[in-house]
């Protein structure tokens, strides 16, 4: 008996020292860079979010943050590296409904959006819209229909990759309109736009906060809104709704997410200096005049919309048969 005792509290000992450690631990974080994975190329609205935050999380957390781009494959490249990352605060990644999309179309995923990532919080939204490039002889919602149905296969849809929000917008408007177009996916967004403006595809589906400067330049066309009222930056666009489509709105929304298994510590440190961010005039400012809308959710909130995120683009996926690759 004097032998278990002996082994009770030498193994009491080793858990008050391990969680003595920890606890420090915890309680120094940041002790060094954090690093936040930009999970798509330079410029497009993503990366645009990513460099909004670190500098005000930089702040918020007294640490230096940095911006990683891992771009590719719709940002699964990106949000596969981070799921695989040590589960400590010290690699984050700027998550979207992609996240969730490009994990379900991988027939052999290297994560599970359920249960290999953390949303820390979600701070910006905005709405997708739907636009036409110079080829296209379409003015309308209306006359985009009827041309495609009357020519089928001859209007080509252009996205930044297979099984992004763009792409799977555009499939949920033909899925709404009995329309079928021809999917042309781009390695990023500046391809995609590239080949709207020129000519190369007719339509696309794109940002309100992106898609502005062309629209503005005469070098594409507004059709509609695809959200749930009329942004004030194009007051006289209509919404898919007020053009009689029904039940295709998407706002696209941004936030930082974090490996499974970081300590719980650490994530409500980072929700909170989330928090003091989303809080400040300067971020808000910066968010407002790339064109997104100040949304915040903190990690309790962000995790129930990631679910339902989830189930939202699985189920278009599958409706529109998206064979995994």
């Amino acid at each position: 008996m004097r032998g278990l005792g002996t082994g009770v509290a030498a193994g009491a000992l080793i858990l008050c020292v391990t969680l003595s450690v920890m606890t420090s631990a915890l309680a120094q974080y940041p002790n060094r860079v954090v690093k936040i994975v930009s999970p798509a190329p330079p410029a497009g609205a993503t990366d645009i979010i990513a460099r909004a935050v670190s500098p005000p999380l930089q702040i918020a957390l007294r640490q230096s943050v940095i911006v990683e781009n891992r771009g590719g494959a719709g940002g699964y490249l990106g949000m596969e590296y981070t799921a695989k990352s040590a589960p400590d605060g010290y690699t984050l990644v700027v998550g979207g409904a992609f996240a969730a999309i490009t994990a379900t179309l991988h027939k052999s995923s290297g994560y599970d959006p359920r249960k290999d990532l953390v949303p820390v919080a979600i701070f910006a939204t905005v709405p997708n819209m739907l636009i036409a490039g110079p080829r296209l002889k379409a003015n309308s919602v209306a006359e985009l229909i009827a041309y495609a149905k009357a020519n089928p296969g001859k209007v080509n849809m252009g996205s930044n990759g297979v099984g992004t929000t763009l792409h799977l917008s555009g499939e949920l408007f033909q899925i709404n309109t009995g329309t079928r177009f021809v999917h042309v996916p781009y390695r990023g967004w500046a391809d995609a736009v590239a080949a709207l403006t020129t000519g190369e595809v007719d339509m696309m589906f794109d940002l309100v906060s992106t898609a502005l400067p062309n629209i503005r330049a005469g070098k594409t066309r507004a059709l509609a809104i695809a959200g749930p009222k009329r942004v004030a930056s194009l007051p006289d666009v209509p919404t898919l709704a007020e053009a009689g489509v029904k039940n295709t709105e998407v706002i696209s929304w941004f936030g930082i997410m974090a490996p499974a298994g970081t300590p719980v510590a650490v994530i409500a440190r980072l929700d909170q200096a989330m928090a003091q961010v989303a809080k400040t005039e300067s971020f808000q400012q910066n968010i407002h005049d790339q064109g997104f809308d100040v949304t915040y959710l903190d990690s309790r909130q962000a995790t129930a919309f990631w679910s339902a995120e989830i189930d939202k683009w699985t189920g278009v996926i599958r409706e529109a048969d998206i064979k995994p690759e």
